[in-house]
């Protein structure tokens, strides 16, 4: 009877499951028909709406998980859009991959479609789609789990009433007494009443002992176990049952800490028939755990004496043995804590014999640890111990080192060494003695001397030196040079700081000097300020600043030399070697500097520089007329004259003689120079100021213009010292401009460097790109991006001579930007029009990696327009790799972690090694012989290197193919073509 309900209730719970899921099934195929169809509504009540439906159903795949495949039609059965996860498997239209697809559609989804309406209730389409009932998580989750629930509840209910018959089949077929089942031979030993108080007694004791966290173990005079308690069973794995009538030796599986095995107590007390020591050991369980164990054994014996068999008491040491293991290490531990002391340390007993010393104890006497245990306190230390009666080791306890006599050690070797002693009293437990802690102080009597000479050396020096606190800047030590330059006494000085002798010290500047003293960045710093004396008058001075962190607590020391003199000095001679000592004007030196500064920064602008060379007409007449003191005061005249004429941000030096030369950056054009040079000569048509005289002294003036003269600043003045002559043969009092003739590919160069900086303003770059194929399957793997400058007068200029022009102009940074912007914009559009997106190789110069303000742009870029950082690789030069891998910026690192790549280009074999940045392609461009295309693929390989090939010609691409490098990109395209291009081809990024 018990059966048949068993069974019906089995039938019950497999009904209720299969119930449950065809319900989910049905729940799940209409939830997602309702979502697909919301979804699709919108798209598919747009008119031309078939070309945004792919991105759509691809999107809906992506996003929910359950989705297997999804088919739009419209509503008259016409296919619009089609998306799968397993579409890739179909290679045709009755292939093996097609069977394959639909074969995988069946077996993990199940089927549904659902009409598409409008917001009206009008039909716009049809969906089909494939979806896993068990990932759709919002149908209905609670009905269906109450049913799945109940079906698991007929089924537990099932099992029950199958336990219960099979238990009252074996308690039927199983009755005998329980005597039996513990001990089946024991009806025919003993009688039963002989053996029940002893099977009692066994429990009894055996319950008493699991209390105790003893096992117990009986076993024959032969060692087959009769008896094992709860806590044997547990410890050994064997149930009494299981272990009843089996060897001892294979219930109790006893090994030492190597795992050789070992014989247990109570078989030794067996085999010699009387009492075995306590052992120890390790319980290798039946399941395979060892425990250490404390194992003790006694025989049983009949009235007779005889034996009978043996009893074995067992335990679980583990937490004892861990005890003891800590209790080592902790004594391992203190005995090298002790050894690692620089002091040594003894330990006496009352009468000063060593019972211990440290490792230091024993180097510091030349003993081993044996020889000084032999040795007293008064043989190791004589002195004073042995020549000063009275004198005993008890009078070191807690007294003053000055009120007793110096301690002197004695070596093995008989040499001899100060020392310096700390004793006290031990009492441990009934023992008692001293721990006697010697320290070696030889070194610190030489130091103390040392520090006695070096502190009179120091105070008398001519420097001033200070020694202030490290927390509140207070004055320690002042030495007597400090105190004669302020005029302070010692007493007033400690009550100040550095801060209080300087006006010109900065509080916070300082500060930072400290830090970066007391963070270790610098071991000492050097700065200038000027020192206030007592009257209030104040000198310069050049201060070094130390931390000296030997000291306790550590100190500053600041050592302040007056540097009054040396200024005076430094100015005089930098008046004479850069300044003329007539005028006062800057001479040819400073003249060639601000010249050479004034060429640079022209080359970053769209500004002129005029070099104008001026000589004082008809000045060696005025000499020989007046005198040299009337010379020199015309030159001194005209030299005022020309400074008041010019911008602050001109120069007015003076070569030689009476020539002058005027360098006046910033100019917009020839005629702002013009200009000045005929307002120069028009100025110096009036009189000089010379008291007494009415002197009219004429200028002529050459002019050169930067960067029409495209030299350096010697042919600058070359130049305009030529067209100054050609004034002077002209007439004199005028002004002559050098006219070189600049050739047509110059006037080119300079005019594209003018013009890139308004070029990059107005947007005038156009991108470029070469796709790049994967010859053995014509698959789109890789774009490498160029750009070309369309010039409004020059018309298409390439990308070579455009970085030549950027390159001159300082704007290569700014065009690799563009590059990159441009880049990502592309991106967007592909992503927008349903195109797959493919990696980009943009070149860019390594000082772009240095700092991490390229890599934060990027960065952004990359955020902004939603790009995977795979999606774009930075092509390096071997140097720039080098120069970026040297920097390490931690924002180029993050752009790397992001997923942006880094390739190699122009680069020379071998490649050389070592790089900290990591590299994985390698662009190789504009190769034709046969063996460096061969040794390229060859590095590439060895390397683990993605290798692409630019070439000119589909030629080249076939070289490149033979030799093993099937990624080859040789047609350029230009941005807008780019998409058209991409439709119908196959992409498969990489």
């Amino acid at each position: 009877m018990l059966l048949a309900l068993a069974a019906i209730l089995l039938i019950l719970g497999a009904a209720g499951l299969l119930k449950a899921e065809a319900l989910q099934e049905q729940a799940a195929i209409a939830y997602t028909g309702s979502q697909l169809s919301d979804e699709l509504a919108g798209v598919l009540s747009r008119p031309a709406a078939t070309p945004a439906l792919n991105p759509v159903v691809r999107k809906l795949l992506e996003r929910e998980p359950a989705l297997f495949r999804v088919v739009v039609r419209d509503p008259g059965g016409l296919l619009l859009a089609h998306a799968g996860r397993y579409d890739e498997w179909a290679y045709g239209d009755a292939g093996l991959g097609h069977v394959a697809a639909a074969a995988l559609y069946r077996l993990y989804a199940s089927a549904g479609s659902a009409p598409v309406r409008d917001a009206e209730g009008r039909t716009v389409g049809q969906v089909d789609f494939d979806v896993t009932p068990s990932a759709v998580d919002a149908v209905h989750d609670h009905a269906v789990a109450q049913l799945q629930l109940t079906g698991w509840l007929l089924l537990g209910c099932t099992l029950l009433v199958v336990a219960a018959v099979i238990w009252l089949l074996r308690r039927r077929r199983h009755g005998a007494d329980w005597r039996v089942r513990a001990d089946p031979g024991r009806d025919a030993r003993n009688p039963p009443s002989a053996d029940a108080g002893d099977v009692a007694f066994r429990e009894r004791g055996g319950v008493i002992m699991d209390g105790l966290q003893y096992g117990i173990l009986s076993a024959d005079r032969d060692g087959r176990v009769r008896y094992l308690n709860g806590t044997a069973e547990r410890l050994t794995g064997w149930s009494l049952a299981a272990a009843r009538g089996r060897m001892t030796y294979s219930v109790v599986h006893l090994v030492d800490a190597y795992g050789a095995p070992m014989q247990t107590v109570l078989e030794a007390a067996l085999q010699k028939s009387g009492e075995a020591p306590t052992q120890q050991g390790w319980l290798k369980a039946r399941d395979g755990i060892r425990r250490p164990v404390e194992l003790q054994a006694s025989l049983l014996r009949h009235a007779e004496a005889h034996v009978d068999g043996a009893i074995m008491l067992f335990r679980d040491i583990t937490h004892h043995t861990i005890e003891i293991d800590r209790l080592r290490r902790e004594a391992r531990l203190s005995q090298a804590i002790v050894d690692h002391l620089d002091e040594g340390v003894l330990v006496t007993d009352p009468s000063g014999l060593v019972r211990f010393a440290n490792a230091r104890a024993m180097r510091m006497f030349g003993y081993t640890r044996e020889e000084l245990q032999s040795f007293t306190v008064a043989k190791l230390m004589p002195v004073p111990f042995l020549n000063t009666p009275g004198v005993r080791l008890p009078d070191y306890v807690s007294s003053s080192a000055a009120d007793l006599p110096k301690v002197v050690g004695w070596r093995h070797d008989a040499t001899t060494f100060p020392v310096e002693l700390w004793v006290q009293p031990l009492q441990l437990e009934q023992s008692s003695g001293y721990v006697v802690i010697v320290r070696d102080i030889s070194e610190r009597l030489r130091g103390e001397n040392l520090a006695s000479r070096l502190g009179r050396l120091l105070d008398a020096a001519a420097e001033e030196i200070y020694i202030f606190d490290a927390q509140s800047l207070a004055f320690l030590e002042v030495n007597r040079g400090a105190r004669r330059n302020l005029g302070y006494r010692a007493e007033a000085l400690l009550r100040m700081t550095p801060l209080d002798i300087s006006d010109e010290l900065d509080e916070t500047r300082f500060n930072e000097y400290l830090d970066k003293l007391r963070d270790g960045g610098q071991e000492s710093i050097v700065y200038r300020c000027r020192h206030r004396r007592r009257d209030g008058t104040n000198y310069p001075v050049e201060v070094r600043l130390n931390l000296s962190r030997e000291e306790q607590p550590p100190v500053f020391m600041a050592i302040a030399a007056d540097i009054s003199e040396r200024l005076e000095g430094e100015a005089r001679l930098e008046q004479l070697a850069h300044y003329d000592a007539l005028t006062g004007l800057p001479n040819r030196v400073m003249l060639r500097d601000r010249l050479h500064q004034a060429v640079i920064a022209q080359r970053r602008s769209d500004r002129m520089l005029a070099v104008l060379f001026l000589d004082v007409d008809r000045f060696k007449q005025i000499n020989d007329a007046y005198g040299h003191d009337i010379g020199d005061q015309v030159l001194r005249a005209t030299a005022e004259r020309l400074v008041s004429m010019v911008r602050e941000s001109d120069t007015v030096a003076r070569l030689a003689g009476d020539e002058f030369v005027i360098v006046a950056p910033g100019l917009r054009d020839a005629e702002d120079a013009a200009q000045l040079a005929q307002k120069l000569i028009d100025r110096f048509a009036q009189p000089l100021p010379i008291p007494g005289f009415d002197l009219v002294s004429q200028l002529s003036i050459g002019l050169t213009l930067h960067p029409l003269d495209d030299g350096n600043e010697d042919v600058l003045l070359r130049h305009a010292d030529m067209a100054m002559y050609e004034a002077k043969q002209a007439g004199r009092g005028c002004y002559r401009v050098f006219t070189n003739r600049i050739g047509d590919d110059r006037r080119r160069r300079l005019d594209l460097e003018q013009e890139i900086h308004s070029a990059v303003a107005l947007n005038q770059f156009q991108l470029l790109m070469t796709p790049v194929i994967d010859t053995a399957d014509a698959a789109v793997v890789a774009v490498y991006a160029g750009r070309y400058w369309q010039h409004p007068r020059f018309g298409r200029i390439e990308e070579d001579e455009l970085l030549r022009a950027g390159a001159r102009a300082g704007l290569i940074g700014d065009l690799e930007l563009w590059q990159i912007t441009h880049v990502c914009e592309h991106h967007l559009s592909a992503r927008e029009r349903g195109i797959e997106t493919l990696p980009f190789v943009v070149d860019i110069s390594g000082w772009q990696l240095r700092t991490g303000s390229f890599a934060q742009h990027v960065d952004d870029l990359l955020h902004r327009y939603e790009v995977p950082g795979d999606r774009v690789v930075l092509a390096l030069t071997p140097d720039g790799l080098d120069e970026a891998s040297a920097a390490q910026h931690p924002a180029v690192r993050a752009l790397l972690a992001r997923g942006v790549r880094l390739a190699l280009r122009s680069f020379k074999l071998p490649i050389p090694t070592g790089a900290a940045l990591p590299v994985s392609w390698l662009l190789a461009r504009n190769l034709e012989a046969p063996e460096q295309i061969e040794a390229t693929v060859a590095t590439a390989r060895d390397r683990g290197l993605q290798l692409i090939a630019l070439t000119d010609d589909g030629e080249g691409g076939h070289r490149w193919a033979g030799a093993g490098c099937h990624l080859v990109g040789n047609q350029t395209l230009e941005a807008p073509q780019m998409i058209g291009w991409l439709a119908g081809r196959q992409v498969r990024p990489l």
